[in-house]
């Protein structure tokens, strides 16, 4: 099967956004199970700057940056369902351990990793499809099965946590949220959030304790790592689980051997991929109807800004300021 050359955003330091271009990268032959995605849409994630600073164990550079995208295929192995995917347009993750990511004019991934998008949901809202939508979906996977009523979130303003706010609220699950910054309090308050707690200021943890108490929270998603691991593991009642599905500090959680011991709670970490690919054929075509239901009202993503390729280096060093509004669009192909 012959090679395909793509334009790409290519990074060739670890930790140096400096050295990330735009450049010509000739891609992989296909695999038996691959297919080649001509790219329309890819977002800047969180995972994106974790894997340009170095996080994530990834192979090294020089690497095709993007985690996640949307586009049609066009080319595929010889498998079956490989080249029946042929034509469809489709939401995508890149191979995270390949080198080959989605912000590139072409993808080269496995057919099983990609879901197919409705005629309705489109390319802009199929670029974020899977890592937040799906990750949302996990929480309240786990949400329904511990029957709660409440819930914690730190860095509470994010894109994915504002899905997990607006799916709770519609199941009148209580967001409990932690946040970093007046603006952000004032955002999700507008959100009709009811209980924000703004951690750069004193007493937070007391307030935020006794919202907890008073609603039973035993369950806590932590994003941030570090100490705020284990301040959420205190904000739970006796029993509670915090689930960590992100590191943002860049920083292992950082807890009390103590307080796990005597207070009978625990950690457990939080992936939507190990979830999602595992689930049985039907369930999983279930979720995948669930996501591109709501994809367009309670798991929209709102962007700050689209650019193309040649904005990615900037768009990636200003989202690495960790502002509330900083979620980039990349629109990859270009239209006549």
């Amino acid at each position: 099967m012959a090679t395909q050359a793509t334009t790409a955003v290519v990074i060739h330091e670890l930790g140096n956004l400096d050295s990330i271009s735009v450049e010509q990268v000739l891609l992989p032959s296909l695999e038996e199970n691959q297919v080649l995605i001509q790219i329309e849409c890819a977002p800047i994630n969180p995972i994106d700057l974790m894997l340009a600073t170095g996080h994530h164990g990834i192979p090294p550079p020089p690497k095709i940056l993007g985690f996640e995208g949307s586009g049609t295929v066009i080319r595929s192995g010889s498998h079956p369902y490989a080249q029946s995917l042929v034509g469809k347009r489709v939401a995508a993750l890149s191979p995270l351990q390949g080198g080959f990511g989605a912000l590139s004019e072409y993808l080269v991934t496995s057919a099983f990793t990609v879901v197919v998008l409705r005629d309705s949901v489109t390319f802009e809202q199929g670029a974020s499809l899977l890592i937040n939508p799906l990750t949302v979906a996990i929480m309240i996977e786990r949400l329904k099965e511990g029957r709660q009523t409440s819930a914690v979130f730190n860095a509470a303003a994010s894109s994915l946590a504002k899905m997990a706010i607006r799916w709770c609220q519609s199941l009148n699950i209580s967001p409990i949220c932690l946040v970093k910054r007046q603006e952000q309090v004032d955002l999700l308050a507008s959100l009709g959030v009811q209980h924000v707690f703004n951690t750069s200021k004193d007493g937070w943890k007391d307030e935020a304790k006794a919202v907890t108490s008073q609603l039973g929270t035993k369950i806590g998603f932590d994003c941030i790592s570090g100490t705020e691991t284990q301040d959420m593991i205190n904000l739970l009642l006796d029993g509670g689980t915090v689930h960590v599905y992100g590191s943002l500090s860049g920083q292992e959680p950082q807890i009390s051997s103590f307080s796990l011991i005597s207070g009978d709670k625990s950690i457990r970490g939080l992936t939507w991929g190990t979830w999602f690919f595992r689930l049985p054929a039907d369930k999983k075509s279930e979720v995948e109807n669930e996501v591109q239901d709501l994809i367009g009202s309670i798991l929209k993503t709102d962007f700050h800004a689209e650019i193309t390729l040649d904005g990615v280096k900037d768009a990636i060093k200003q989202y690495s300021t960790k502002k509330t509004d900083s979620k980039f669009l990349v629109r990859v192909r270009k239209t006549q």
